[in-house]
């Protein structure tokens, strides 16, 4: 084919895509899942690599010569069992002089002995003199200190040929054998450096991983909590531990701070071997059969225009609907000090002398502060009042739910909190609830009895636990506030979500979150079991790839179709 007839088949294919790319583009197909109940573990991953928890170097206490090593590195040995045998001639040699020179001793106190007792008696007969007498008596103890001197020596030399016969002092697995059969080794005792490590020895029935987790985790993890640790060499069989110490000290790898974690391990079967890789998850929270929406579903309030428009919704209609389902408060305001950490918990807001009105008076119906620490003193509460206050939000699910939605909306950056403090007392009024009771009962239910807080959290909802591991945030949504305390602690926030009605249609939520781990966020109000929300994240991605289709077509729909070809430089057709 001429390049001539190639160009035109060319530019009849460019005006075939041209052509293509004038059809409407395909609506987004708009992914769903269930609201449903799941179990929530909130994991800190690292690294880790296994190692045996006490080793014990085992050196000689005699030096001399290796004649005899039974062990290899991997045996099993235990106490009492021979290590390493060394050459005993001189050792021997010094033992047995050492015996013959208790032999003479004794044999020397024997006649010493005699001759004292002669003496004693030609004394008493006046036969020698007494200068005579003490002689004998002074021969006599020197030859008990003989006697002493000599069973002296041979028990040392008895102790220097034990110690050339090595033995094992715990039982455990030989990992390390740097001396071999023939070298000559030095004494543990009495070498300048130490003397010579025969072997190294381990106790692997119990091992632990060593970790080292970031900074930003290290936070959540304590001593005791469960972990999980999958190695190598058994990725199928998951080898549960303990935290048994966080190493204070840190450890800086590329400019990554992080800090050493070691796990405790059984290994009854001798399956970990010290120096195997592996990756280490550490539980620091754990929510069973909780309802629990998916990460890809959660956003923020920000987000309300841009996700309003991928779901093909009116961005002020959705505003709408949320500021009706909140009472009429939803705007910028300040960050909430409870979820933001502004301000502290039922104080007023940072950054300013004055309080915004309507927050006093709200204040004010709560309680007064105590010890000035910007906190509200709940009261004590009995089991009839919690009781009502139960039977009140079930009389009235509505006005219950639209409590929720308010309380839940208190705690995001955006919310207008005057405004929503009024709709607040109006719910309550409504429900006929003292709002400091229907608190202090929740504080009860979660066991905290009578404590400073801050606005109120919806009455007979779970939350998460006050001193429990810190969240993972889900996408879009706001952290709530965290505080060390041993440990850090798991707060509350909001999130939007889009739920699909009946007719298709879709409804925005405010919904107040818990824990989350990669996957699935916990949630604790604003959400029913079998609930079907969008997943906007995977909207999100058909809308980019759609925009990038548009894009090709509008770069390559510039080309006319044969022989209409952009002109090039100078106004001439490209050659």
């Amino acid at each position: 084919m001429s390049p001539r007839r190639l160009s035109l088949a060319f530019l009849a294919a460019l005006g075939l895509v041209a052509a293509c790319g004038k059809k409407a583009a395909a609506p987004l197909r708009i992914s769903t899942a269930p609201i449903e109940r799941r179990t929530i573990i909130v994991q800190a991953e690292a690294t880790g690599i296994i190692e045996p928890i006490n080793v014990v170097e085992v050196k000689s206490r005699a030096s001399g010569q290796i004649i005899e090593m039974p062990v290899e590195t991997g045996s099993l040995i235990n106490p009492g069992e021979l290590i390493v045998q060394l050459d005993t001639r001189d050792v021997q040699n010094q033992f047995d002089q050492s015996k013959a020179d208790l032999e003479s001793a004794q044999a020397s106190l024997a006649v010493a002995e005699q001759n004292k007792k002669r003496s004693d008696e030609l004394f008493r007969s006046q036969i020698i003199t007494a200068q005579e007498n003490e002689q004998a008596g002074l021969t006599y103890q020197n030859a008990l200190s003989q006697i002493v001197r000599a069973r002296t020596n041979l028990d040392l030399a008895q102790q220097r040929l034990d110690d050339a016969r090595v033995v094992a002092p715990v039982r455990g697995t030989v990992i390390e054998k740097p001396v071999a059969l023939g070298q000559v080794i030095q004494s543990g005792t009495q070498a300048v450096g130490g003397g010579t490590t025969i072997i190294k020895m381990a106790d692997l029935t119990k091992v632990r991983a060593r970790a080292l987790v970031n900074e930003t985790d290290i936070g959540r993890v304590m001593q005791g909590q469960e972990a999980t640790v999958i190695v190598d060499a058994f990725p199928d069989r998951p080898f549960r531990g303990t935290v048994e110490k966080i190493e204070p000290q840190a450890v800086v790898q590329q400019n990554v701070t992080m800090f050493p974690v070691l796990v405790s391990l059984e290994n009854r079967e001798g399956l970990l071997l010290p120096g195997m890789n592996g990756e280490v998850s550490i539980i620091s929270d754990r929510r069973e059969n909780v309802i629990a929406v998916p990460n890809e579903a959660i956003r923020s309030v920000r987000e309300v225009a841009q996700v309003a428009g991928l779901l093909g919704l009116n961005a002020d209609s959705v505003q709408a609907q949320l500021r009706s389902a909140m009472g009429g408060g939803f705007g910028g305001g300040a960050p909430m000090g409870m979820n933001g950490g502004a301000r502290p918990q039922g104080g007023p807001p940072a950054g300013g002398a004055q309080a915004r009105p309507g927050y006093a008076d709200f204040s004010a119906q709560q309680g007064g502060r105590q010890g000035g620490q910007g906190g509200f003193q709940m009261p004590d509460v009995t089991d009839a009042q919690c009781k009502a206050v139960a039977d009140a939000r079930a009389a009235k699910p509505a006005v219950a739910r639209r409590l929720d939605s308010l309380q839940t909306a208190m705690r995001s950056n955006d919310a207008d909190r005057p405004a929503l403090m009024g709709g607040i007392r109006a719910a309550y009024t409504e429900l006929g609830v003292d709002a400091m009771v229907a608190r202090a009962c929740l504080a009860r239910q979660q066991g905290g009895g009578a404590r400073t807080a801050g606005p109120a959290a919806p009455t007979g909802q779970p939350t998460p636990a006050r001193n429990g591991p810190r969240a993972l945030q889900a996408p879009g949504a706001q952290t709530g506030g965290a505080a060390r305390n041993g440990g850090s602690r798991a707060g509350s926030r909001s999130g939007l979500v889009f739920v699909q009605k009946a007719d298709s249609t879709w409804e925005p939520r405010m919904v107040r979150l818990g824990v989350a781990d990669y996957d699935y966020t916990e949630v604790l109000s604003g959400l029913e079991e079998g609930e079907q929300v969008a997943l906007l994240s995977a909207v999100a991605l058909q809308a980019q790839r759609q925009e990038n289709q548009d894009r090709m077509r509008a770069m390559t729909g510039g080309a006319s179709p044969l022989g209409g070809a952009p002109a090039g430089p100078g106004g001439g057709r490209p050659r």
